[in-house]
């Protein structure tokens, strides 16, 4: 499966968010939890997500936001398509 853009972004700004853990392991099937994320660490992400990548998250849609392409795929949903 080709990576995109918008995947290879999302994963290197997840990357510079976790610590001991090498770019190159995260993947977009890797989960929050699994990078060492409790629920405090991954509001923060998805904080800190929405300023980078100038979206806002839905509470209810955040609360099942559990991994890397999760966050890729509501971030592509939220963007136009040119």
């Amino acid at each position: 499966m080709k990576t995109t853009e918008l995947e290879v972004k999302v994963i290197e700004f997840v990357a510079s968010k976790v610590e001991n853990i090498d770019v190159s392991k995260i993947t977009s099937a890797s989960k929050f939890e699994g990078l060492g994320f409790d629920s405090l660490d991954t509001i923060r992400l998805l904080c800190d997500a929405e300023d980078t990548f100038g979206i806002r998250f839905d509470n209810d849609q955040a609360n099942t936001l559990r991994s890397v392409g999760d966050i890729v795929d509501y971030i592509s949903k939220q963007q136009p398509h040119n």
